[in-house]
């Protein structure tokens, strides 16, 4: 059965304290989006908040006993209990694993600086790559735990409620498609540039994945973006990349339109 966000979020809320339920789905969803949408800094922001989500319901499943307050560290220690101090619900590997992925996702955007203003720190896609992968696992086995359920169904629960959230893309083998029939040229140039990998495509394959304009408007929208410097082109002949200008337009302009 497909889920959206918020239903999911109900279903998890007849298991979970209910905050616990909405944060989880709302900061792994909202992470997978920006990254989706190539905003590097929200993936690590909200990748510490599905941590410390994820801690506090894991920490119920296990104990019976819901905390607002507790940090992820004194959690996670709790739930490891080396020296098996403490009655468990949860199987001990379980707990060792998730406790020690979700130490990892919130240790390592600590150190970034993504938690204060650190003059040393640049959000990335190295980084963000780390943050979204390891929070589908986190969240990927949350969901086994807290539902019982076979990975398969999931599985596609998630690949679902991404798909359902972030409804400007679906990706087909490899093939991206923009879902917005009445989106302009620019526009579907800058998407397509910004979801490729790298934000590079050759011209004649931006063309052809362009499939909701004609290629007279796409040729005339690769004009005019190139000589406002939202994109230029590559070392490789024939190829395009998307600019830090067009990316902008794409974050801040293009995607809070086509959402709407």
């Amino acid at each position: 059965m497909t889920l959206s966000a918020k239903q999911l979020s109900t279903e998890l809320a007849k298991i979970i304290d209910p905050s616990f339920a909405e944060a989880i789905v709302a900061s792994y969803t909202e992470m997978q989006q920006r990254f989706f949408a190539g905003d590097w800094q929200p993936s690590e922001l909200d990748g510490g908040r599905l941590c410390e989500a994820v801690a506090r319901a894991t920490y119920e499943l296990d104990s019976g006993t819901v905390t607002h307050s507790q940090l992820p560290k004194e959690l996670c220690e709790k739930l490891e209990d080396e020296q098996n101090l403490r009655t468990h619900k949860l199987d001990p590997k379980a707990r060792r694993h998730i406790a020690r992925c979700i130490m990892l996702v919130y240790k390592f955007r600590s150190d970034r600086g993504s938690v204060h203003i650190s003059p040393e720190y640049t959000a990335n896609e190295m980084d963000s790559i780390l943050m979204v992968h390891a929070g589908k696992w986190i969240f990927a086995e949350f969901l086994r735990l807290a539902w019982n359920a076979d990975r398969k169904v999931i599985a596609e629960t998630i690949a679902d409620i991404i798909q359902l959230e972030h409804s400007l893309i679906h990706e087909l083998d490899g093939t991206p498609l923009i879902l917005d029939q009445k989106v302009s040229a620019p526009e579907e140039v800058l998407l397509l540039l910004n979801h490729a990998e790298g934000h590079i495509l050759p011209k004649d394959k931006l063309t052809q994945l362009a499939k909701n304009n004609t290629p007279k408007s796409v040729g005339t929208a690769i004009s005019r973006l190139t000589a406002s410097n939202e994109i230029r082109t590559s070392g490789v002949a024939g190829e395009l990349a998307l600019t830090p200008k067009g990316q902008k337009r794409v974050i801040q302009k293009i995607i809070p339109k086509l959402n709407k």
